[in-house]
């Protein structure tokens, strides 16, 4: 009976995948179709995104591991490995911006596929367990807005992928907790996601604690019994004989007496050095840290590893190591801290205009009828109340949903793709409810009967997310363009890019700011690396300090050609870091008084009610 019931959960999961991949080939037919629509919002970090992949891809293929290894160091803020997949893309299918979409289409798939899994999992009943998986499944599958979010050049898609797949590995893990295998694959996960993006891997590290804590509460109490005992005042003499302790207490204090200075410089030999921001000084303050703890491990391995068991091992080789190397490299650490840290944007709206913001993504954008939230939510609480009769290591999956519904309501900046990486486990919560609610009826209908409701049910709730087109709100808070959004952003330099052929650097100056775009679309034509920089020209006041700066980078520049493009009607413009037309055409008036580049074509961009001026260095 165990084998012919595995058989047939194998089966439900390969149609569950095959669907899902089948979709997301849809998905990519969809944009390959018309790639260049996508390419629009000239700000959106897709140009980010596709263009540090594609560095990574043309560097291998160059067999340049200069260029390689140097723009890998660059990926601080982003972390590498969504440019790492990208550039395996690229490798395999060639460098084509029509195969940018992938890495998030493989997210898709291997969301949809684990919450099949996870909800599975959680009930041990076959006929409520699939049909928890089924509700999870086309909730996630029929999501406007994740699709949207997935079907793009962007970290959303795979971090909800390997969301996804850590609380499938910790819900393995849980049920045979004394196989190291299980557990380091957990680890091995987790680390990828922090690789993939922190904030990701912080929204779903904190429920694996909190859950693993709370389910083995007894050894939780006897750690915390055991810190309890501890003599304050002999644990801070023991840390006070530490030189490399005290050391590194030193240099974080001078960090943050930096940083409540302010702007800092010494006088070295004539030269004034910056001390601000001290990123620097943190990585020497963390290193010390660093080299204390592998000095005490290298004495204490056996005993640390004996307190640590089975979970903690795993842990601490496969996941805590690999991160605490990382940061020993330069300005890793503060980036990271800065990029999760409040720093980040400390603007905020207030709790209830939060709370109003992301009930309103979550029905509108992430449903493909609005009123379906309110069940959804509702079948997610019963599900809640029902934990005890789950597996072991449920209570992850509803922390999580918890936690990083929280996370996002407190966070200080509100955008609706935040939701995409853990939406997810709203949905299997809220099959699972359905499922328990199933075997509520175990006692008052056949077998067969609730077959029926359960096929009726999820072909229902199938019918009711088929054949509905996306709404317009979706559009907006995935930040995807919906296809009335205008011209692609592409014909800002595709009319001239055969004149920027055998350049060694080419810089492109903007009335409406700097992107990455431009930087794609060169490389990816001469298949080389040409050097694009980023002139960003930014928060000035006045056209004439524009004008001043521009000149002075003119002056220093070593580009073979300048590229201008002037757009006065403004179509692109960013107040908010002064890119308005008013001021941006202080460029215009410096490149028409330099000397140093003689004018050469100008191009008219209709479709984007501008002209491009190419500049040759004399």
């Amino acid at each position: 009976m165990t084998g012919r019931r595995n058989r047939l959960d194998l089966l439900a999961f390969l149609i569950v995948l095959a669907a899902a991949i089948a979709i997301a080939g849809v998905m990519f037919a969809d944009y390959y179709r018309a790639p260049d629509l996508l390419w629009r919002y000239y700000y959106h970090d897709r140009n980010s995104h596709y263009s540090f992949g594609l560095d990574l891809a043309l560097a291998m293929r160059n067999l340049d591991p200069v260029w390689f290894f140097t723009e890998l160091e660059k990926a601080k803020v982003w972390p590498p490995l969504h440019g790492l997949v990208l550039s395996a893309v690229l490798l395999v299918g060639g460098i084509d911006y029509r195969l940018g979409i992938v890495p998030s289409l493989i997210g898709w798939v291997a969301t949809i596929a684990f919450t099949w899994l996870i909800a599975r999992r959680l009930i041990a009943g076959r006929m409520e367990g699939l049909f928890a998986a089924a509700v999870a499944t086309i909730l996630t599958a029929a999501s406007p807005a994740f699709r949207l979010i997935s079907a793009d050049v962007m970290l959303e898609g795979l971090g909800a992928g390997l969301s996804a797949a850590a609380l499938w590995a910790y819900l393995r893990a849980s049920a045979e907790p004394e196989k190291a295998a299980r557990w380091r694959l957990l680890a091995v996960i987790l680390t990828a996601l922090f690789f993939h993006k922190g904030n990701y891997w912080g929204l779903l590290l904190a429920p694996i604690a909190i859950a693993f804590a709370t389910e083995h509460w007894r050894a939780t109490l006897a750690t915390v019994r055991a810190i309890g005992r501890v003599r304050v005042g002999a644990a801070i003499a023991a840390l006070l004989r530490q030189p490399l302790l005290i050391l590194a207490a030193l240099m974080a204090a001078l960090v943050a007496s930096i940083y409540a200075r302010g702007p800092t410089a010494l006088e070295l030999f004539g030269k004034s050095v910056s001390l601000y921001p001290p990123e620097n000084l943190t990585t020497i303050a963390y290193a010390l840290v660093f080299l204390w703890w592998a000095l005490f491990w290298w004495r204490h391995k056996a005993a640390i590893d004996r307190a640590l068991g089975i979970p903690g091992r795993a842990l601490l080789y496969w996941h805590i190591t690999p991160i605490a190397i990382s940061f020993l490299l330069p300005h890793r650490l503060s980036r990271f801290l800065w990029f999760v840290g409040p720093a980040n944007n400390p603007q905020g709206d207030g709790l209830w205009h939060s709370a109003r913001f992301y009930w309103h993504v979550f029905a509108d954008a992430f449903h493909t009828q609005p009123w379906l939230a309110i069940p959804a939510l509702a079948f997610a609480v019963i599900g809640a109340f029902g934990i005890r009769r789950l597996a072991p290591g449920a209570r992850v999956v509803f922390l999580f949903a918890l936690l990083a519904w929280i996370g996002v309501l407190i966070h200080p900046q509100h955008q609706g793709r935040f939701m995409s990486t853990w939406v997810f486990a709203v949905w299997i919560c809220s099959g699972v409810g359905a499922g328990l609610m199933l075997g509520r009826l175990r006692d008052l209908l056949s077998a067969w009967v609730r077959a029926i409701v359960a096929v009726a049910a999820a072909a229902s709730l199938l019918l009711v997310n088929v054949g509905h087109a996306i709404p317009e709100v979706a559009y907006t808070y995935a930040i995807h363009p919906s296809p009335n959004s205008g011209p692609t952003d592409l014909s800002l330099i595709r009319p001239y890019l055969e004149e920027l052929d055998g350049a060694r650097e080419v810089t492109v100056l903007a009335t409406f700011g700097s992107s990455k775009l431009f930087a794609w679309v060169i490389r990816e034509h001469c298949r080389c690396h040409t050097i694009v920089p980023d002139p960003f020209i930014a928060d000035l006041a006045t056209r004439e300090d524009v004008r001043r700066v521009t000149a002075e980078r003119i002056a220093r520049s070593t580009a073979d050609i300048i590229v201008t493009i002037d757009a006065p009607t403004g179509r692109y413009e960013l107040p908010s870091v002064g890119w308005v037309y008013s001021r941006m055409a202080g460029i215009v008036d410096a490149m028409n008084d330099q000397t140093r580049y003689a004018r050469g074509t100008t191009y008219d961009l209709p479709d984007q009610q501008a002209q491009a001026t190419i500049w040759r260095r004399r």
